[in-house]
């Protein structure tokens, strides 16, 4: 079920000062964060993420063993493996312990078969994942806009807020930025502009709700991060 409504995505524009089409644009991208802000919010403490270069080492680790393994079974090409066991004599024996049968045997093969199709399917996808990845990041330009090293007070707040930054330079075209009522106005010395309203309005579907004060902390203290 979807998080925004189009009311939601009317309110986001308006605060803005955009047309909600520009803002309907990144629709996915306001339903992806706010899924990992769910996620998030329920989880304890946010998993460790596995540096690539150790996942492309466990996953070339179980691509060879895979490939032993269907050695092993006299299958010397995964697209065969479906067939069995290359020789008569092995699927007999396998087939022969107990509770299992030469189609059990046949089915395992072929699973094993797959795995290894799989595997090689990422490591061929892997380069056109990053050159993707690298098309993506200069086409947003926003290398300085990412989470903060180091998060203080709530981690899943935080870390939407960081998220979102990116979104708003975007639609707005404009560099995330604080902006105070000025002396003499009706809102003197009140946290505001654009920035502080789309936060507001973006986190209300979500129930993120802070007073302009506590939004300026917040939003200073990613800004803080992103320039370290």
């Amino acid at each position: 079920m979807a998080t925004y409504s189009q009311e939601d995505f009317e309110r986001i524009a308006t605060a803005i000062g955009k047309d909600v089409i520009d803002v309907l644009r990144h629709e996915n991208r306001f339903e992806a964060e706010a899924l990992w802000y769910r996620l998030n919010r329920q989880a304890p403490k946010a998993p460790a993420r596995i540096a690539p270069s150790v996942m492309n080492k466990k996953m070339k680790q179980i691509a060879n063993d895979a490939r032993n393994l269907l050695g092993h079974l006299e299958v010397h090409d995964p697209r065969e493996a479906p067939d069995g066991p290359g020789a008569i004599a092995l699927l007999e024996y396998l087939a022969s312990a107990e509770d299992s049968t030469e189609d059990d045997v046949i089915q395992a093969t072929a699973r094993v078969g797959r795995l290894v199709e799989i595997l090689d399917s990422i490591d061929a996808a892997r380069e056109l994942e990053r050159r993707a990845e690298k098309a993506a990041q200069d086409a947003l330009q926003i290398g300085k806009l990412i989470v903060p090293k180091v998060h203080q007070g709530d981690d899943a707040d935080n870390t939407w807020i960081a998220d979102m930054m990116p979104v708003f330079k975007q639609i707005t075209g404009r560099e995330p930025g604080i902006s105070v009522g000025a002396p003499g106005s009706d809102d003197e010395g009140i946290p505001g502009g654009p920035l502080i309203r789309f936060m507001e309005a973006a986190g209300k579907p979500l129930g993120i709700e802070y007073s302009p004060h506590a939004w300026r902390s917040r939003l200073r203290r990613v800004l803080d991060d992103c320039k370290n």
